[in-house]
């Protein structure tokens, strides 16, 4: 399952997600990762969530972001959830052109039972028809 956060630039969509991060460790039966493209929050995420910079990882376009999320996958079958704050930036891109990101997204959340939870920077009128499924 794929669920996104979304808003404005500046509406509060980064405090959501380490928040949602945060509380999952009191239901999640498994493992939590939280990816980011900077350090900034990396202390406001709780210890036990696994906590990853993209930037320092290497990690640049949608071939290699999702060759990262399925090497994680493979390598802890026991990951539960995986927060993404910005996707869009880590893939070099507009929200519109994640279609084909999101689609690849959706089928490793099915395949492995992995809950996906992502920060978009967009309001719902102006989001494209692909992600709708995806709100909360």
């Amino acid at each position: 399952m794929i669920k996104i956060i979304y808003g404005s630039k500046g509406t509060g969509k980064t405090k959501q997600i380490i928040d949602m991060a945060n509380a999952a460790l009191e239901t999640t039966g498994g493992y939590l990762v939280f990816l980011a493209d900077t350090n900034r929050y990396m202390r406001e995420i709780r210890y036990q969530i696994r906590f990853l910079n993209t930037v320092e990882c290497s990690i640049k376009g949608e071939d290699c972001l999702i060759g990262f999320i399925k090497g994680l996958i493979s390598g802890n079958y026991d990951i539960k959830e995986i927060f993404i704050d910005g996707a869009a930036r880590m893939l070099g891109t507009d929200i519109p052109g994640m279609e084909s990101f999101m689609a690849r997204l959706d089928k490793i959340a099915k395949e492995n039972e992995v809950e996906f939870i992502l920060t978009v920077s967009s309001d719902k009128e102006n989001m494209p028809e692909f992600m709708l499924k995806y709100l909360n």
